[in-house]
């Protein structure tokens, strides 16, 4: 549970970005999807604003402000019917405890809104509030005569976007829970996977001991790969069974009361690493704890992006698989057949969570650069992620265009002989403190030693 006063101090904070000399804001959960045929509907994830503002987790709310009366939260209460087939649904008395905010029933936001009829309004969180408004009990917008000012919604959206950088203690302490249920699994995959296992039921596995230890959901799709499949970035797992001599790459994170944790680590099938294997691994970690040793405040978080590339690029021309400077190869993209995402992401309420480029900057189009997801520079209470890696991606490494731009420096025998390798990425969460970052799965091993120890429970 998050603390009602730090919650009342982000909608303070916002509100006092926003600066509304006039207008109302709609702040909205977003609404179940159903799916049609069925009685059925999508799982329901409530928008990050609404969670960041409110700290709740209920579909078809809103959070109205205006600058005469402060907050209100209009929240839906069960007819007979919601109440005879999924319960009671919300506790007003609770939620206004919780949130801070005083509640109000979802059907008087329309004579909320009746009384505001010459106010521009901005509606934040889920955008369905604007094209079905009947799912929040709004009749319809025209009745209302209201103004939808949709560019003073991006405005005061992209402000909430800078306040949700950086963490509250709450928040903090949120992520530590989701990553310490995230921890659990991963410990079970490193001391149980062993070959003739399947993705899929490594991936039951892992989610199993995250709700063990008190995950609400999954942050995201799990990810695990075997063999080849481990250089798909985001593998959704099959019934493919691991084999002794591949690697298992396994990117997966429990989330708790909406909080996210994203982490990955690769490592053998069989228990120890071996040959290449052994040569790509440390590599990577060390890229990895590179990076993480120089994650402090007023880093740029690109520039931690380059230089953990121009690592991996010098590390794959000691291999043999590159030629020429490590740095003039950054230049050229060619680092990126192999390395083509970015070092990672800010993390919270969203696994790519919101705000990772500052105000003003362009993400970039280039080969290495186009995925990179922060491009600002880190802060205290920033939470990234930190997550390079070296992947023999087949639909890279034969695309004609780029074996021929890079003709003169890929030894293109020696990586094609390794298009079966795989991937290898190792990935943890790394909070910005005031003196430097604290790793929040730090707990998870990741060394050679370490992974080698536990891969020898399996067998």
């Amino acid at each position: 549970m998050q603390s009602p006063h730090d919650l009342a101090t982000r909608r303070s904070h916002a509100a006092d970005a926003w600066d509304l000399t006039s207008g109302v804001v709609l702040v909205s959960s977003g609404v179940e999807v159903p799916i049609r045929g069925t009685d059925q509907a999508h799982e329901f994830h409530t928008h990050p604003e609404f969670a960041y503002l409110t700290g709740a987790h209920i579909s078809g709310a809103v959070a109205a402000f205006d600058r005469h009366d402060g907050w209100t939260l209009f929240s839906p209460v069960a007819g007979l019917e919601d109440r005879v087939w999924i319960g009671a649904g919300v506790d007003a008395e609770r939620l206004q405890a919780e949130s801070g905010i005083a509640v109000r029933p979802a059907e008087e936001l329309a004579e909320w809104l009746e009384k505001r009829r010459s106010e521009p309004v901005a509606i934040l969180g889920n955008p369905d509030l604007a094209r079905h408004p009947a799912a929040y009990s709004i009749a319809n917008w025209h009745s209302l005569e209201l103004d939808i000012d949709e560019s003073l919604a991006t405005r005061l959206s992209e402000q909430v976007s800078e306040k949700r950088r950086a963490k509250d203690l709450s928040e903090i302490a949120l992520m530590r829970q989701a990553a310490n249920a995230s921890l659990a699994g991963h410990f079970y995959a490193l001391r149980n996977a062993r070959p003739g296992l399947t993705e899929r039921a490594l991936q039951v596995e892992i989610e199993a001991e995250f709700f063990r230890h008190g995950a609400e959901r999954t942050a995201y799709g799990s990810i695990v790969g075997t063999g080849s499949n481990s250089a798909v970035l985001h593998f959704a797992p099959t019934n493919r069974e691991m084999r002794l001599g591949e690697f298992v790459l396994m990117d997966a994170g429990a989330e708790f009361d909406g909080y996210a944790s994203d982490v990955t680590r690769t490592f053998p099938a069989g228990p120890r690493y071996e040959g290449a294997q052994r040569d790509l691994y440390q590599l990577v970690l060390d890229v990895q704890e590179t990076a993480i040793a120089n994650a402090r405040p007023g880093v740029e978080y690109r520039d931690l992006h380059l230089a953990a590339s121009a690592q991996i690029a010098q590390g794959l021309i000691d291999l043999g698989l590159l030629r020429g400077k490590a740095d003039a190869l950054v230049e050229r993209d060619a680092h990126a057949l192999f390395f083509p995402h970015g070092l990672g992401h800010m993390l919270g309420l969203a696994t790519h969570d919101a705000g990772g480029c500052l105000a003003g900057r362009t993400p970039s189009d280039r080969f290495g650069l186009k995925w990179l997801r922060a491009d600002l520079p880190l802060q205290p209470g920033y939470v990234v992620t930190i997550e390079p890696g070296i992947y023999f991606i087949e639909a890279l490494l034969e695309d004609p265009r780029r074996r021929e731009d890079f003709a003169d420096c890929v030894d293109w025998a020696k990586v094609d002989a390794m298009k079966e390798f795989g991937g290898i990425r190792i990935e943890d969460d790394v909070l910005i403190t005031e003196s430097g970052n604290e790793v929040l799965t730090g707990g998870l091993p990741k060394s050679i030693a370490e992974i080698e120890a536990l891969r020898a429970e399996a067998f």
